[in-house]
């Protein structure tokens, strides 16, 4: 049944809730009304209950009541703390009290903007209240178009924040997931546009009733990011406020809220913890806002404005390839791209934050034009170099080396990858000598040819086979190389020439666009098809965290991992980022062969 449909049928049924307008010039009954309007406006959490039909929680009702009063309000809390719902019966119930409220939500994305319309308002709170129907005039939901519209002259309009949206004006701001949201369009854009709510009778007799004027409200709602992002000195500045003229309000909540509530389970919850890396958990459920490492090489925002990769690369299944289906999410391969594979090898058994890390990335020919100038004037130069792109990664634990060997083969197949990057010291000189040798994977029924080392005849010269193929990129690493590979990631992340994987979120949006059974698959399925994006964000957690030294007499960059921490996606990514910027000499320079030194001091 359609909404419209659903509305009439219910507005027979609530009609006789309403006066008629005759009773509007009776005293007695005005009295009544204004007693009873004044009651629920000092009692949100009793009005969302009696007229939506919906039971809260004592900290909703705490919420309800304290974004009555002030403001501005910033709400900080942890994943599942029904951010979403809070904001959609907060819209409902001050577009109904408050006749007139032209109150605009905004959102980063538009997927996660119509969730408040479409999931939360219409879904969710709608089936429970005719009173709330019968308050509706109509609701608009398309791709152009988000709005609610009540027959009190108020409206909900919800929109994508960006610079497009400029003439919009609110009584009412809420910007949800506001770290996703660009200040300047905030402070810019939005905020600006902000105005009291006109009420005919103030308008009417202002000095009468100047004590009644209203605020224009801002709330600001979001789960917890990194304390390098804006987000942390908006909320110490609404901290601030709160404590010294009191006009303003933070909350936090973790993931006790949703615990005590039951709202989440503590299996679910465990299960949670085991997935997710520490900075991921500490941000998702304990609600902490995460600080770089004052000795951090790597910054977050650094990292952060190179997320711009939407689709991730997806290895095959081995069932797929023995019954010969077609990888749906193969990437095709451009004129001139390169493939890697990187690897960063860890010992079966050895310690606990000790994973093997193997990296897919694509290397892809670009010339840019930028303006010199010097002495002799201004000229345009031509830069050429790969622009790189992350599109997979995984990570396996206590694997001994013949399945680390296939599971490598395996990938670069399924990657139609050229090099293979692999660290040959320690552990990953046996698993060198295993990828030298022809290998039969059992799981795929396939042979996979020998490799052979293209840069260290030393490497090369430990298992020589006919037939051999030149794949593999030996690094040895020294203090000098590392400093070297440390450098240059920096450089190529300032350039902005390495393509990350974006968020989570945005992620789970386009898996919902380009895999049509990820919204109903099983967990595994799903976090599957997640693994990319989770990856990502543990690799950047990694990176924000590691510390560095100078050397005072070498100058060299020394990086390192703290206690119990991690850097093996580091790792992973920065040895094939400085395999291709040596395929970058070679692009310049225009030589047909690529020239390999040895790696190591």
């Amino acid at each position: 049944m359609d909404y419209e449909t659903l509305m009439d049928e219910r507005q027979k049924r609530v009609h006789e809730n309403f006066p008629p307008a005759s009773k509007l010039s009776d005293p007695v009954f005005v009295r009544k009304l204004m007693a009873w309007v004044t009651f629920w406006r000092r009692n949100p959490g009793r009005f969302v209950q009696r007229y939506f039909g919906i039971a809260l929680h004592l900290y909703q009702h705490i919420i309800l009541y304290l974004m009555d009063i002030f403001p501005s309000v910033c709400i900080v809390a942890a994943r599942s703390a029904a951010k979403s719902f809070m904001i959609a019966i907060f819209a409902c119930k001050e577009a109904i009290l408050r006749p007139g409220s032209l109150i605009v939500v905004a959102s980063a994305t538009k997927k996660q903007a119509r969730l408040i319309v479409s999931e939360k308002i219409v879904k969710e709170i709608l089936p429970h209240s005719a009173l709330l129907e019968a308050e509706i005039e109509g609701i608009k939901d398309s791709q152009n178009e988000i709005e609610v519209k009540f027959k009190n002259g108020s409206s909900i309009v919800v929109l994508v924040a960006n610079d497009n949206v400029r003439g919009y004006r609110a009584t009412v701001f809420i910007y949800e997931e506001f770290r996703m949201i660009e200040k300047r369009i905030i402070d810019t854009v939005l905020s600006p546009t902000l105005f009291q709510r006109q009420i005919r009778y103030r308008n009417k007799f202002p000095e009468e009733y100047k004590e009644l004027g209203e605020e224009p409200r801002e709330v600001y709602i979001s789960s917890a990011w990194y304390k390098s992002h804006w987000m942390w000195d908006y909320m110490k500045l609404v901290t601030k406020d709160m404590l010294t003229t009191g006009k303003s309000l933070i909350i936090a909540m973790d993931y006790s809220v949703t615990l005590m509530h039951n709202i989440k389970t503590r299996d679910f919850l465990l299960k949670e913890r085991r997935k997710l890396d520490r900075i991921a958990w500490e941000i998702e459920y304990e609600n902490h806002m995460a600080a770089e490492n004052s000795h951090a090489y790597f910054t977050y925002e650094m990292l952060d404005k190179n997320r711009v990769l939407k689709r991730p690369f997806y290895p095959r299944d081995n069932e797929d390839v023995r019954d010969r289906v077609r990888n749906r999410f193969a990437i095709p391969k451009q004129k001139g791209e390169v493939r890697i594979v990187s690897c960063d090898i860890a010992i079966m058994g050895g310690e606990a934050n000790d994973n093997s890390i193997y990296t897919c990335i694509r290397a892809l020919p670009e010339s840019k034009e930028y303006k010199v100038s010097d002495v002799s004037g201004d000229r345009i130069e031509v830069k050429q170099g790969y622009r790189r792109q992350v599109v997979y990664m995984e990570q396996e634990e206590n694997l001994e080396t013949m399945a680390q060997a296939i599971r490598i083969k395996q990938l670069f197949a399924d990657f139609d990858a050229d090099y293979c990057v692999l660290d040959t010291q320690h552990a990953g000189q046996s698993l060198y000598d295993t990828l030298a040798k022809v290998l039969y994977d059992v799981d795929r029924n396939v042979e996979y040819e020998p490799w052979t080392c293209i840069n260290d005849e030393g490497v090369a010269n430990r298992i020589v086979i006919a037939g051999q193929r030149e794949v593999v990129f030996s690094v040895k690493a020294s203090l000098a190389l590392n400093s070297q590979i440390a450098n240059c990631m920096k450089d190529t992340l300032k350039d902005r020439m390495i393509e990350l994987l974006v968020s989570s979120q945005e992620g789970v949006e386009e898996l919902q666009k380009f895999v049509p059974e990820y919204a109903t698959a099983d967990v595994a399925t799903q976090l599957f098809y997640e693994r990319p994006f989770l990856e990502t964000v543990a690799l950047i957690n990694e990176m924000i965290g590691l510390d560095y030294t100078i050397q005072s007499q070498t100058n060299l960059v020394k990086i390192s991992e703290k206690s119990n921490a991690r850097k093996d996606r580091y790792t992973s990514v920065s040895y094939g980022n400085y395999f291709i910027s040596l395929l970058e000499k070679d692009l310049i320079s225009d030589s047909e062969e690529h020239e390999f030194l040895t790696l190591y001091n």
